[in-house]
């Protein structure tokens, strides 16, 4: 509820608590009982200095207000407290409890700190700190006299009542405007992306601010990080809340923008800062923590572009990886592949059919056997054509490594020592058992 331009004049003391609790009953006036209407009078009365009093708490036990700077701000912070206690005076005036009508002075205040950047949890601090004075006011002015207590009794139901209602009204209101404000924000960066992607700077506006505060100026290196989720997810919020894990694992929320596009989670890493290419087990520990969640990626990794204008490229880069990891997902970075494992992936149709028969049968033959002979060849290669130092890494005996190695050159017409022989018997093994490395 109610958290000020303070418009009322000056008034009574400035004690939080004794210039609280005086009666405004003029001199003269015949003695009476107490009543709720005059509760209601000494509230609407001192409404400046309540309001005055609650900020000063605010500012006291929340860090966030404390921070606040801006007069306007705070102004419109007494304001609020303001209205809501004469608000509530008309509720004790009329004995009656308050309706949504009586609290609708809210939602523009709610709406405005959600606009401004006061968390939830700060907001709703304030409108209990307003509650809680405005229940030391009414204690304090029962104290005052005797006959006033039952009063205060009375009025206890009613004071409940109006916050509870007016905390309602609140929430949703803020919750409502911080809603508004991410769709713009997120329409604003889907935007943003699409001029990048397409080679297009943006114009000065949202976008620019928007480019401008993930630190991507025309001339900033970077890379791109895109997701999809390998199985249907059961909680709607989970590929959002996958997308700021993503992009806090990424880096610093000042070097990166993060976009969703329907089930696609893409994000633009500025590496102004970064050394060489984008860390990858970061992400790898996220896409751990989201699996365990019930949330499995599929993540692709671009290699480090000199600038903006490349991002088109580097968003390819990324898309085209995913689509080499199994169906259980993974994280694979281009910058971890060796040449031959990216020109393997990016081969088409045509270059599968070229590939010599007794290569292929070969191949497809030992693949269905387990695979000991195309790994042998593949260690083989790895140890710069040392059989020995191939026979240890395999736990074999030399001489089987180099049966091995002849029964595939008898298989395959291939001399393994040539070069040009090995180099197409390695990239038929890359094509034919399913492309790049397992991640």
């Amino acid at each position: 509820m109610p958290e000020c331009a303070p418009s009322d004049p000056p008034g009574p003391p400035t004690r939080e608590r004794g210039a609280l609790t005086s009666d405004p009953v003029a001199p003269g006036r015949p003695s009476r009982g107490a009543t709720l209407a005059d509760l209601a009078e000494v509230i609407t009365a001192r409404r400046l200095a309540l309001a005055q009093a609650a900020l000063a708490a605010m500012r006291a036990e929340i860090p966030g207000y404390a921070a606040i700077s801006d007069e306007t701000l705070l102004d419109d912070v007494v304001t609020h407290v303001r209205k809501g206690n004469d608000a509530l005076g008309l509720s004790l005036a009329d004995a009656r409890p308050a309706g949504d009508e009586d609290v609708a002075f809210v939602r523009p205040h709610a709406a405005r700190r959600a606009r401004l950047g006061v968390s939830l949890a700060d907001f709703m601090h304030a409108v209990r700190i307003t509650h809680r004075t405005m229940w030391e006011a009414t204690a304090n002015w029962a104290a005052g006299s005797p006959g006033r207590g039952d009063v205060a009794l009375e009025a206890a139901g009613l004071v409940m009542e109006f916050f509870n209602r007016a905390s309602t009204v609140a929430a949703q209101a803020y919750l409502d405007a911080e809603q508004l404000l991410a769709v713009e924000g997120d329409r604003v960066r889907r935007d943003l992306l699409e001029d990048l992607l397409a080679g297009r700077e943006p114009a000065p506006g949202p976008r620019l601010s928007a480019a401008t505060r993930a630190g991507l100026s025309p001339d900033t290196p970077c890379a791109v990080v895109t997701a999809v989720p390998v199985a249907p997810l059961s909680d709607e919020y989970g590929l959002r809340s996958a997308a700021a894990l993503l992009g806090r694992a990424v880096g610093e929320p000042a070097r990166v923008l993060t976009v969703l596009r329907q089930d696609e989670i893409v994000i633009v890493r500025a590496l102004r800062d970064v050394a060489g290419e984008l860390p990858t087990e970061p992400v790898r520990s996220a896409r751990q923590t989201l699996a365990d969640r019930g949330v499995p990626l599929a993540i692709g990794i671009s290699t480090r572009h000199a600038t903006v204008a490349d991002l088109g490229t580097a968003y390819h880069e990324a898309v085209t990886l995913m689509g080499t990891l199994p169906g259980s997902g993974g994280v694979v970075s281009l910058s971890e592949l060796r040449v031959l494992d990216y020109l393997t992936l990016r081969a088409d149709e045509t270059v599968a059919r070229i590939i010599p028969a007794r290569i292929r049968d070969f191949v497809t033959g030992d693949l269905r056997a387990g695979g000991s002979l195309i790994r042998t060849v593949e260690c083989f290669a790895d140890n710069d054509l040392n059989v020995r130092a191939a026979a240890q890494e395999l736990g074999i005996h030399i001489n089987t490594a180099h049966h091995r190695l002849a029964r595939v050159e008898a298989r395959t017409g291939c001399a393994l020592r040539r070069l040009a022989d090995l180099q197409e018997l390695l990239i038929a093994i890359r094509l034919l058992s399913g492309g790049g490395p397992a991640m």
